[in-house]
């Protein structure tokens, strides 16, 4: 945060967003040992975003400085379930790594397989992705509903490349979410 490297994410993933969403924003959260819904990014908020939003990242009650990611997986699938999902739904998930709940995460990917939603995992500049680099090839769901890939730093890649690697998947699962009715056609 101190370094500005989490408003750099925003700032590099708004033009997809601004591309897949109506209103031309997207849904933020951040979470530590607990989650926050920040609200809404959009072309009129991203500036500063992390420094400004609910006082900025320094005020914001996340608890702990441990990773609970079930917890804010568990409230993202709530919120889209509870807006009614009548459009599919990509969530962008960002981690520096210290995955540790491997059986919350597997429970709720598994639950969450069963919805139009599409979860890309992205490891940024940490390490120890636990079950976030396997859920890929995890078995007993009803559709491949996720992707994993890695950087060290955003300053590696390419618009290009880091919009491929976001993309790879997606469409392959859309066209399979609408094949099993998950998505109306």
């Amino acid at each position: 945060y101190k370094k500005g490297r989490v408003q750099e994410v925003v700032n590099r993933i708004l033009p997809l967003a601004v591309s897949f969403d109506d209103d031309q924003a997207l849904d933020c959260w951040a979470f530590g040992e607990q989650c926050s819904y920040l609200g809404e990014v959009g072309l009129n908020n991203y500036a500063d975003f992390i420094d400004t939003v609910q006082g900025g990242w320094r005020k914001w009650q996340l608890g702990a400085r441990t990773n609970n990611e079930a917890g804010v997986m568990k409230a993202v699938t709530d919120f889209y379930q509870n807006d009614g999902l009548n459009v599919p739904v990509y969530i962008l998930f960002i981690s520096d790594g210290g995955v540790r709940d491997t059986r919350g995460i597997t429970k709720i990917m598994t639950e969450a397989a069963k919805l139009p939603i599409f979860w890309q995992f992205v490891g940024l500049g940490g390490r120890s992705y636990g079950i976030l680099k396997d859920l890929d090839d995890m078995t007993g769901r009803l559709v491949d509903n996720c992707s994993f890939f890695e950087l060290d730093d955003l300053d590696d890649v390419s618009e290009e490349a880091l919009y491929e690697n976001m993309l790879e998947e997606f469409p392959s699962w859309l066209k399979e979410a609408r094949e099993i009715g998950l998505i109306q056609k």
